[in-house]
């Protein structure tokens, strides 16, 4: 299927979105992913397709794909979406991915290492659209203030979402075993979801494991370099 380049925006720092528009009713569920096609000339050897998290919630009806860009560290395939216009077309192969959320949990917790609060950012604004009031704990952990993705969203989400609750962390904290057992207090009765690069969602596995949480409240999601 054809999807329509209809915005690019840059969100902070090296972090941008395209906004799609899909040449037909595209549905999907708020955490998975898509796989995009941009076909160009002399691809390196991950070829003209990459998976990425869709970053915008159903009911906006467009994709967004959110990721960093390095420019010319990039790898062929970002380099060639970058050099897209509005109006220019990619083609979505499909959608897929199970790191969605289960209806009938209450209790969860999402930890989000960089650009992986891209499925967070959906997932949240889905259930805010929805009214669905879970209870859930958003440990963010960014290099600095100035890489956090979605700010101005994830905290007009916590002034209106009253069980939202969100803590920024910056290098060199990091979300180890003290400081989870330290912001979620009631571990043993939430669902734990990890998004972000593998060194940190790996690390976090197993800091949660060192906590006793067993394997079935542990959902992953990890991104590949940024170059890539």
């Amino acid at each position: 299927m054809k999807l329509l380049i209809e915005e690019r925006r840059k969100e902070i720092g090296d972090a941008f979105s395209f906004i799609f528009k899909p040449e037909e009713p595209v549905t999907w569920q708020a955490g998975q992913y898509a796989l995009y096609k941009v076909p160009h000339d002399n691809p390196d050897s991950r070829g003209e397709i990459r998976i990425f998290t869709i970053s915008s919630p159903p009911f906006q009806k467009k994709l967004m794909l959110t990721t960093h860009y390095l420019f010319e560290e990039s790898s062929s395939f970002k380099r060639a979406l970058f050099a897209k216009k509005v109006g220019d077309e990619v083609e979505l192969v499909k959608i897929d991915g199970k790191f969605t959320i289960n209806n009938d949990a209450q209790k969860l917790v999402f930890i989000a290492g960089g650009i992986g609060i891209t499925p967070f950012h959906s997932i949240l604004l889905e259930l805010e659209k929805e009214k669905v009031g879970k209870d859930i704990i958003l440990i963010y952990s960014n290099k600095d203030e100035e890489h956090i993705v979605f700010k101005d969203t994830l905290d007009n989400l916590a002034r209106g979402y009253n069980r939202l609750n969100i803590k920024y962390i910056f290098s060199p904290q990091r979300a180890d075993e003290n400081l989870i057992k330290e912001i979620v207090p009631d571990i043993k009765e939430r669902i734990f979801y990890i998004s972000g690069p593998m060194r940190l969602v790996k690390a976090v596995e197993e800091a949660l494991y060192q906590l006793e949480v067993v394997k079935e409240n542990i959902k992953k999601d990890y991104f590949p370099g940024l170059n890539e």
